[in-house]
Parts: structure tokens; sequence; C-alpha cells
């Protein structure tokens, strides 16, 4: 009996030694399990002894040296067994399992041991004491092990919320979640599913929330913002900050199991991770708030230059190129009750499939009067595929639809919500723009034509000639009048006469063509310059007019032709434009008193 008590207080003593060591360097949970199963084989004088852990429901073998294998089931736990448990059975002779239980009563391992030899065991009060030492010490060092492993993951949850609270790139904060739950949990598997983004982060378990296609529980944790378990295995967290939720943490644990602790370890990352997140993309936004503002700001300074119409579109097609990185771009005018797809647009704009996209955002933008934004067009309208990204914003000016802007992209889903409301902010401060350079041109159009002919000014002719004698070698001026002009007003009305000076004024702009300029010089005379063309070239033009005229002309009317020419190194040619207008001036004044209906030349 004495060696029996001895035998018991030295067990004892082993199993003291075990808690200490295990609580004062942290020693490794399966290390010190195998060191108890040695001093079990000592203490029992046994062959052999199997370790089983209950876990949902069942007892599996304790296998520290096959990770990843399967478990191997000892027996199933039934309820009549958690209310009741059985602390000691003997199978036979050779066979004893002890049932150990955590404090609360409820299932925690079984030891069962085995012997060769029938060889007696120890009376039931020794077993007794036995067992109780034993499912003190398995409670203690599970116990201790909880604490460790919480002290674990809690110092890798301070060092990542440093991390997290010094940068403030997604990329690098998501990137560091991975590594903390490798680091917690490196048996279990996980995923980030985050909503609305658009990172490319390669192998890394991170991928975007399909809501479409989402299980129920993870549906539950992005909406409600809660932790909701899924199938039996797998837990779904909320990155979850102050504004709002970024994502889901989805772990699929491989221990099947998920303690208080564990749990709450989770919920405390993914809350810190979705701050931290929520924080970065804060400030990302601003950056981009930062950057769109300046390119506003800078569009607006540019677009206050006066430019020229297809400067100014050739100005935002570059700051939308840069801004959205777009396939294509088009810009559309409406002039006069007709679109006009604008010169500056993307070539596709002018094919049948970029029409096909002009005709839809026209029909929706006269319809709603609002911009569009869509992912995937593909199945909207034949060849929408092409270009499935697509955003339009109308340009409005004092309530009144202008035009509109389509911005294209190959691939779907390639513009961003930010990416859309910007498009509307710049084509609202462009709108203005485009109209003053467009009524400036009209402007400018009106100044440097005749109302009626629709021909150039006497002015705009004069500065062409002005110009053309700094820079050419040569030019030609035909005035030319309309015989007998004043028998047409008096035969016909004036009515008629000044439909004679249009029919006669584009017949001549018809001769004159790409060679020069066409321009009313005042009542019934028209000129033309012509300039690098000499006399030869002028007079064949000259003589085709008044050839033509009268054959094309209803009533008929002929015309008289005054011809000169200037040249930069002949000294006897006029050497500015008012000696080239007064010699040409005289020839025509020759042409009238010579019959009319005639080309005369200047006297050189």
């Amino acid at each position: 009996m004495y060696v029996i008590q001895h035998a018991l207080h030295e067990y004892k003593s082993k199993l003291f030694d075990l808690i200490y060591e295990e609580m004062s360097v942290g020693a490794d949970h399966s290390v010190q399990l195998q060191k108890w199963l040695t001093v079990v084989k000592d203490c029992l004088e046994i062959d052999q002894a199997f370790l089983y852990f209950y876990t949902d429901s069942a007892y599996f073998l304790y296998q520290p040296h096959h990770n990843g294998g399967v478990p191997l089931t000892l027996a199933e736990a039934t309820e009549e067994y958690i209310l009741r448990p059985i602390l000691i059975e003997k199978e036979d002779l050779s066979s004893i399992k002890f049932h150990f239980t955590k404090s609360d009563g409820s299932p925690l391992a079984i030891l069962q041991v085995k012997k060769e030899d029938s060889k007696r065991w120890a009376d039931e009060s020794w077993l007794h004491s036995f067992w109780k030492a034993s499912n003190q010490f398995l409670q203690h060092t599970g116990g201790i092990q909880t604490v460790l492993e919480d002290e674990r993951r809690y110092r890798e949850l301070f060092k990542v919320t440093e991390i997290f609270h010094s940068t403030r790139d997604v990329h690098t904060l998501l990137v560091q979640v991975i590594e903390t739950l490798k680091q917690v949990f490196p048996i279990d598997e996980f995923r980030l599913l985050l909503s609305n983004d658009r990172h490319d982060f390669g192998e890394l378990p991170i991928k975007s929330f399909d809501f479409e296609r989402a299980n129920e529980s993870a549906m539950q944790a992005f909406v409600n913002g809660t932790i909701e378990s899924g199938e039996e295995d797998i837990l779904y967290a909320p990155l979850k900050g102050k504004q709002g939720i970024y994502g889901v943490l989805e772990v699929e644990s491989a221990s099947l199991d998920f303690t208080d602790q564990k749990i709450e370890f989770i919920r405390l990352l993914a809350y810190t991770a979705g701050s931290a997140l929520e924080n970065a993309k804060l400030y990302e936004q601003s950056k981009r708030l930062i950057t769109d503002l300046q390119l506003i700001n800078e569009t607006s300074h540019q677009l206050n230059l006066n430019l020229r119409l297809s400067e100014t579109v050739q100005f935002l097609k570059k700051q939308i190129k840069r801004s959205f990185q777009a396939s294509a771009i088009g810009f559309v005018l409406l002039q006069k009750g007709e679109y006009t797809i604008l010169d500056e647009s993307s070539p596709v704009f002018f094919e049948e499939i970029g029409r096909s996209f002009i005709s839809y955002v026209k029909k929706r933008i006269e319809e709603e009067r609002d911009s569009i934004f869509l992912g995937d067009v593909g199945d909207r309208f034949e060849g929408a595929g092409a270009f499935p990204s697509i955003m339009a914003a109308p340009m409005v000016q004092n309530e009144a639809l202008i035009g509109f802007c389509v911005v294209l992209h190959k691939e779907p889903y390639m513009f961003s919500f930010d990416m859309y409301k910007l498009l509307q902010s710049f084509i609202h401060h462009s709108t203005l723009a485009i109209t003053n350079a467009t009524l400036r041109e009209k402007l400018e159009h009106m100044v440097i034509t005749d109302h009626m002919t629709k021909l150039f000014a006497r002015n705009y002719l004069d500065d062409e000639m002005e110009s053309s004698m700094n820079k050419d070698e040569l030019g030609t001026l035909l005035l030319i009048d309309i015989d007998d002009f004043k028998s047409i007003n008096d035969n016909y009305g004036h009515q008629i006469g000044d439909e004679v000076i249009i029919e006669v004024s584009n017949l001549i702009k018809g001769i004159v063509s790409h060679h020069g300029f066409v321009a009313r010089w005042g009542g019934e005379e028209l000129a033309v310059y012509l300039p690098s063309l000499g006399r030869k070239e002028g007079m064949e033009i000259a003589e085709r007019i008044i050839k033509d005229i009268p054959l094309k002309t209803d009533p008929s009317v002929t015309l008289s032709c005054g011809l000169s020419i200037w040249k930069a190194d002949d000294d006897h040619c006029p050497k500015s434009v008012k000696e080239l207008v007064k010699k040409a001036d005289e020839a025509l004044y020759l042409a009238k008193n010579n019959g009319k209906n005639q080309v005369v030349k200047d006297c050189q």
C-alpha cells in the first residue's frame, strides 16, 4: 500500500513539474502532452497509452506526429454521457479508459491504457485518485495553453495594429491581415471577400464580394455587421469601420472547433482590419479628391484661355484619357437640330459600331436627361460587346441640351462610381467653355463672312492678301463685276437681284475651289485671290468664270474681270495690297469700257 501511495505522490509531483515548466517557459503544449503520456506509462507500468480529445460531439485520436492526417474516431458522445459521464471504464483485464471532463463537467478527453500481460490493476480507490490528478492536470494545462495561445494571438494583434496605424496603403494592410492569420491559425483556411475593391492581389486569398452568389451567412455578416456561422466549420466576420462595412473575413477551421477565445480574436482582428481599411480608403479617397480637384482646376484654367473649339475638345480628350484610361472618347454637339460627331473624337465613333453607341446614348440622354454609367452593355444592342464599359454625360447650358460626351472601355466594369462622378463634374465645368468656343467661332465667322452670299468679307480678304505677300512668292487678284446689274434690279426686282448675286457667288466659289479665297467686294462686285498662282493660272480660272457664268445663271448675266499679279522678285509688280487692288481695279475699268463680258490683265 505504501508503495502504491508513493507512486501516486511521485506521479502528482511530476505533473506539478510539467505544469510549472509550461507556465514558466511557455513550453509547447504538444511536447508537454507527450511528456505526460510518458509519465503515465511509467506510473501505471503499461505498454501503450492513447489520448483522444473531445471535439464537435466525437472523440479524435491525438496524433502530434501526423499533422494533416485524418483523426480516428474512438466514440461518439451521447446526450446521456454528457449529463452523467463515466469516469473509469474497464473493457477487459488488459485495457482501461479514463474519461476526463472540463470544469463544467462536459467531455474533455479519454485516456486509453493497455497492458500486454494480465497483471492486476491497482484498486479502484487508487485508480480514482489517478483519474482525479490526471483530470486536474489536463484542465490546468489546457487552461495554461489557452492563456498562452491568447497571449500569442493578442501579441500578434498588437503588432498588426501598430502596422495598421503606420500605413495608409490598402494592399499592404490586407497582406498583413493574411500574414497575421497564417501566424495565429496555421492550419486554418481563410479568405478576404472585399466589396468595391479593384486591387490585383495575385495569389493571395483575396477576392471581390459577389453579392449575387454569396451564401446567406456571408451576406448576413456583411449586411448586419455581426459574426455569423455558415457551415459548421466556417465563420464569417465583417470588416467593419465607423462609416461602413468593407468586406467579410471568411475562416474555415481545420480543427472543426471555434472556441469563444478564437471567435473573439477573429472578431477583434476583423474589426481592427476594418477600421484600418476604412482609414486607408478615406486617405486614398482624399488623395483622389485632391487629384480630381487639381484636374478640374487645371482644366478650368486652361479652358479660360479662349481656345478654339478644336483646341478645347482636344484638351478635354487628353484629360479624360489621362484620368480614366479610356479606350475611346467621343464628343457630340447638337447644332441646328442635328447631332454632329466632332473630328477630335476617337476614330471608332466614325465607324458603324461607334455610331451605334452614339445612337444608344443619344436616345437615353434625350429621354432621361441624365448621365449614363453601365459596367456591361454587352447585351443592350448589336456591337456593344466590343466596349462593354460605358459612361456618358450630357452637356447642358441654360437647361438646354447642347451635346454629350461618351467614354468607352474594352473591358467590362472598368469604370468606378468615383470615375463616373468625376466625369459628370468634368463635363459640367467644361460645357461653358465648349459653348463659348462655339459662339466665338460663330461670331468670328460672322465677322469675316458676308451675311447674304456667305463669301468672305472684304476685310478678311485684305488680311489674307497681306499675309500672302509676306510669305508667298507670288499671287493673283481678280476683281469681278456683274454687267448691267442695275437692269436686273429694274426688270426683276431687288429680291431677284440678290438671288443673282448669291447664285453667281456660289458658282465662282465652285470654280475657284481650293485654289483661293472668294469674297464679296461690295454691291455686285466680287473678288478672288489666288495665293501662289501666277498670271497664266489666274487667267485660266478667270476665263472659265467669264465663260461658265452666263450659261448657268437664270436670268443669265455676264461678268467683267480685272486681273493683277504680284511677284516677290519683280520690282515692277505691286508691293502692297493697296497697289495690287489699284491695278486690278484699273483692269476691271478697261474690261467694262471695252465691251464687258471679258477679262483684262493689268499693264504688267
